[in-house]
């Protein structure tokens, strides 16, 4: 009888102990702190952003303040080509093609794993490299998927616009 009641007192303390488990920094029932400092600080900071963009904004105005150029990256290598080999080389870009005379760029899956950001200055590189949209008849470049093989989006002067 004693052994049955100790344990009901024991269940209902583990029960009242564990029930109010909340994921920031408190005190435990012995009053020694359960995080260390700062814990909640960091939990803070580390708030879960997939995308790391602000999807309010239009596709090519999202990141017109950035001051980059593609011949940062271009003057970073040993030659432009080389650049686009590497882009080749990691799977970011599987081909060129031309349809109907519109350059097409077909995009790997490494394409897909990039930022928003880093997939403008990508095909901005491949656009400063061969000068599509500085010359040429139809001044676009299109975008197709390796996979589906269906268009993604294109480039042109004003930027890249996703669908």
């Amino acid at each position: 009888m004693i052994f049955r009641n100790a344990l009901i007192l024991l269940s209902f303390f583990v029960i009242s102990v564990s029930a109010d488990a909340l994921a920031k920094p408190k005190n435990n029932f012995l009053f020694f702190q359960a995080w260390p400092s700062g814990h909640e600080a960091w939990t803070s900071y580390t708030k879960f952003q997939p995308y790391l963009e602000n999807m309010k904004h239009p596709h090519n105005t999202q990141w017109a303040g950035y001051g980059w150029y593609a011949e940062d990256w271009t003057s970073a290598s040993r030659s432009k080509l080389d650049l686009v080999n590497g882009f080749y080389t990691a799977d970011i870009i599987r081909d060129q093609e031309m349809d109907d005379d519109v350059p097409v760029l077909v995009v790997g899956p490494s394409f897909y794993r990039l930022s928003g950001l880093d997939k403008r200055r990508v095909v901005t590189t491949v656009d400063t490299v061969y000068g599509v949209t500085k010359s040429g008849s139809h001044r676009t470049i299109q975008l197709r998927d390796w996979n589906t093989k269906m268009p993604i989006g294109i480039y042109t002067e004003r930027g890249l616009q996703l669908q």
